[in-house]
């Protein structure tokens, strides 16, 4: 019995134990966390600035070369002389060569300069004439708006065998009405098909003063003032057969 009771006892100690180690908790662990990393700062990259454009400031060096290459132009021709152009500035200036053909009898006209009123001013082109018979190239200016019957002033050189001539005339309702400066002849003008000629016309009041090549052809009057202001375009006429006139580097600078 007493083996017996021992053994029941041993039996029973083992399941108090055993149902002892089924109802306890794990004891937790002391597990190490991994260790946290830092990330390293990413570089940013500096920008470099980049200019902006500036059309007006674009636009105003562009126009600053022009006036300075035309300064110079106006040195070259009117350097020795009164007019007072290094008080000007420069209104228009071509950008395209304007082109006039015609079968004659035949006038046309192209309009150029549009946003300026010509009072006092200087106006300089490049003309390539190219015809089979008599032709005229020249410009309207102080024009009132209906150029073709407006009042203006035309200035207008003649391309005629043995006849290097121009003229300023004033025109109303479409009609010659009188010339400032009568027919001109000139040496100056050169008469072969094809040649290019340079005039600058320069407008001040009733005064007027024409070069042709470089070459001062006068000073001319006009003191009624028939016109003071007006539009400007260029001209051409062809009495017979095919003709044209070209304007080439043309410009328009403004007197004080």
């Amino acid at each position: 019995m007493k083996n017996r009771s021992l053994l029941v006892i041993a039996v029973l100690i083992i399941v108090s134990l055993a149902c002892a180690g089924v109802g306890a908790e794990p004891t937790p662990t002391n597990t190490p966390e991994p260790p946290t990393v830092t990330p390293e700062p990413t570089e940013t990259p500096t920008l470099v600035p980049t200019a902006t454009p500036n059309r007006t400031a674009t636009v105003e060096a562009r126009a600053t070369i022009s006036a300075n290459e035309i300064l110079t132009e106006l040195d070259d021709v009117l350097g020795d002389t009164e007019i007072p152009y290094q008080n000007g500035q420069l209104v228009w200036k071509q950008n395209e060569r304007f082109d006039i053909e015609m079968t004659g009898p035949e006038s046309r006209y192209i309009e150029f300069a549009e946003d300026v009123v010509g009072r006092n001013f200087i106006l300089k082109s490049d003309v390539t004439w190219n015809s089979t018979g008599i032709l005229v190239c020249g410009v309207i200016f102080r024009s009132e708006a209906n150029i073709q019957e407006g009042r203006q002033y035309h200035f207008v050189f003649l391309r005629f065998s043995g006849a290097p001539a121009w003229a300023i005339e004033f025109f109303e309702f479409g009609y010659f009405k009188n010339s400032p400066t009568d027919i001109q002849y000139s040496s100056a003008l050169n008469l072969n098909n094809k040649a290019t000629n340079q005039f600058v016309l320069v407008a001040q009041g009733g005064e007027f003063n024409i070069y042709i090549n470089k070459v001062r052809q006068g000073r001319f009057f006009d003191y009624s003032e028939q016109q003071k202001e007006g539009a400007f375009a260029f001209f051409a006429g062809q009495d017979s057969g095919e003709g044209s006139c070209e304007y080439e580097d043309s410009w328009v600078w403004e007197l004080e």
